[in-house]
């Protein structure tokens, strides 16, 4: 079932959701990693950290988009925005191996300088590369 296009969620929806979603994200890091954040004193030994501890972090994003994206299409930043992922095809829920592989290549395109999230300013269908992956569209609740 395709979408009709004014179902699509906005751009500036999808940057807020981002937005609110990293922040929940960076709760939790710095939750988990409080007293080891509070040692750092010298760039050196906050660059060590970050070297050392990113996985825990692509690791934590990865867990909350595929377990919220599965679940009910939204994140805490999607629920606030009002918009949710669904699949292109039929409109459901994506399956949990689907939202895995969308979570995953999400963390890859913010790996490489968020290329993969510029297709959704050109594309009639707002996807980013993760969507296209994924087979999924984002679109107003």
């Amino acid at each position: 079932m395709q979408q009709p296009l004014d179902a699509l969620a906005p751009n500036a929806k999808r940057i807020w959701s981002y937005a609110i979603d990293d922040l929940v994200i960076s709760i939790f890091f710095i939750a988990i990693f409080f007293d080891q954040l509070t040692q750092l004193v010298t760039p050196e030994s906050a660059t060590l950290f970050v070297k050392t501890n990113y996985w825990v972090l692509a690791l934590l994003k990865v867990i909350y988009h595929t377990l919220f994206t599965w679940q009910n299409g939204k994140t805490l930043g999607k629920h606030l925005m009002k918009i949710k992922t669904v699949s292109i095809s039929d409109g459901a829920l994506l399956t949990l191996p689907m939202s895995f592989v969308r979570s995953a290549v999400r963390i890859l395109d913010e790996a490489f300088f968020y290329i993969g999230f510029l297709p959704a300013f050109f594309s009639p269908t707002r996807q980013t590369i993760h969507d296209r992956i994924s087979r999924s569209i984002v679109i107003n609740a």
